[in-house]
């Protein structure tokens, strides 16, 4: 099967080791090529070059910018995908676009329809509603529009969560989804690192108990939850965070100089750092607060499995699955910070360690990107026939 991979969010370089949206669109197209598919990724070109195992077609990022501005930068560059990637993606003779949704992106669909193949979107969040709720949007009407009619138009969608696939039949009622998690790339977790070898690396105290936290610091991830359950922590209870964002400054105003004392910011790191932040850790945190329309596949909480740590995770949307009920981590009531903190004294004890032990090997191998990719393989395949069949009738 050959696959031209599409992605025209600046915010999703190719590559960005620093964030999860571009890992994300890395490990799901390395893992389609390591099953024996031909895969061309169109996308935006990273700082680094583009992976060498991959056949690319990257384009430059036209630049920062805010507000209206920074929107039609997003309409142009989708234009400037349509009109200067046809041509080369024709030349690679794709059996299906696959394109992972954009904010204003119609490119896929656009170029489906004129190589005459199926379309397959990927959807991580309805991203009109997202960016209007927490960033603003002025051309609000337009995203909308554009996302439905690539939502609708579709010859299948790939939802990562059930939550998600619900939110999407609530817009576009007779659209065919799938559900995909997000996944885990194993190969960086096989092996572990010895625990105070990491806090050396690292910098990190050699007696305090570690509570990791790994991500970037928006108002949706939860950080000033940890910090204030870490207030009614034992002081050998230290918080570590491993990512940067726009809200550090913040959450970092909001600790007392005591508690201040007790985080450390690790600040923005490569992503093939985190399993040696891992592996310093004494439990792992996804504080989410209280959001009504949780519906994301969190990287974090796969990472976390399978690198064998205790997890205290907000009972929210997949997590619950995913942790299965709470057999494979401690689910806590999502923004209470009383909540955290218990959650992280029970998942300091033996039995939470033996218990996160024993769901490694299992978490590396159900949870992998391979494994996710022969999931999409089969509604990519799936998709194709359904579509020759309907031009034999």
């Amino acid at each position: 099967m050959r696959i031209a991979m599409l992605c025209t969010d600046l915010g999703i370089r190719v590559p960005d080791d620093t964030k999860g949206a571009s890992i994300h669109l890395l490990s799901v197209a390395r893992a389609l090529s390591r099953s024996g598919h031909d895969v061309l990724l169109v996308g935006v070109a990273g700082h680094e070059p583009p992976p060498a195992e991959l056949e690319t077609l990257v384009f430059p990022h036209p630049g920062r910018s805010e507000g209206l501005e920074r929107e039609r930068r997003k309409l142009a560059f989708v234009e400037r995908v349509v009109g200067e990637a046809g041509e080369p993606i024709a030349a690679f003779a794709p059996d299906v676009v696959y394109e992972r949704l954009a904010l204003f992106g119609d490119g896929g669909r656009r170029l489906a329809r004129r190589l005459d193949v199926p379309h397959v979107v990927e959807v991580n969040a309805l991203l009109a509603r997202e960016e209007a709720d927490w960033r603003g949007l002025h051309l609000r009407s337009l995203a909308t529009r554009r996302e439905l009619q690539v939502l609708e138009g579709a010859d299948a969608c790939v939802a990562v969560s059930a939550q998600l696939r619900r939110q999407i039949l609530e817009v576009a009622p007779d659209a065919r989804i799938a559900v995909v998690p997000n996944g885990v790339e194993t190969s960086r977790f096989l092996t572990l690192t010895d625990p105070q070898a990491a806090r050396r690396a690292l910098g990190l105290p050699r007696d305090a108990l570690l509570a990791v936290f790994v991500g970037a610091l928006r108002p949706w991830h939860g950080v000033d939850v940890a910090i204030s359950a870490l207030a009614l922590l034992p002081p050998e209870v230290h918080l570590v965070v491993a990512g940067d964002g726009p809200e550090r400054a913040r959450i970092e105003a909001s600790a007392s100089d005591a508690i201040a004392r007790r985080i450390h910011w690790l600040g923005q790191l490569s992503h093939s750092d985190i399993p040696l932040v891992l592996a310093a850790a004494d439990v792992a945190v996804a504080p989410y607060p209280a959001l009504s329309d949780f519906a994301f596949s969190p990287l974090k909480l796969f990472e976390y499995l399978s690198a064998g740590v205790p997890v205290v995770a907000s009972d929210l949307g997949q997590i619950r699955d995913v942790l299965e009920n709470g057999a494979l981590g401690c689910l806590v009531q999502p923004g209470d910070a009383f909540a955290l903190a218990a959650g992280i004294v029970e998942s300091l004890t033996v039995e939470a360690r033996s218990r996160a032990a024993a769901a490694r090997p299992y978490a590396l191998a159900t949870h992998g990107w391979d494994a996710r990719a022969i999931m999409l393989i089969d509604l990519l395949e799936t998709t194709i026939e359904r579509r020759c069949d309907a031009l034999a009738r």
